[in-house]
């Protein structure tokens, strides 16, 4: 099965690749956890990233996630979407 890859646009301007691992909702709103195709970031293979993804006129934008406490809820529902599959 190959793997959806979601590109986003870095501070400075260049492009970054990042394989989407699963899209999730909480509390109303869409969140995607993605992971760097490469190491460019200087991220471990197995650590990922979470965004909020918010649609506007048919445009995606991405907010990355850095409060702990909504990265703990999120990873809570990740793992439990995982254990199911």
């Amino acid at each position: 099965m190959k793997e959806e890859i979601v590109t986003l646009n870095g501070e400075n301007g260049a492009k970054i690749d990042f394989y989407l691992d699963c899209e999730l909702e909480y509390d109303g709103d869409c969140y995607q956890v993605l992971r760097p195709v490469n190491d460019k970031m200087g991220l471990n293979p197995d650590e990922a990233l979470v965004f909020l993804v918010e649609e506007e006129n048919g445009d995606a934008s991405y907010n990355l996630i850095t409060d702990d406490e909504l990265l703990k809820e999120i990873e809570e529902i990740y793992n439990n979407m995982k254990e199911e599959q």
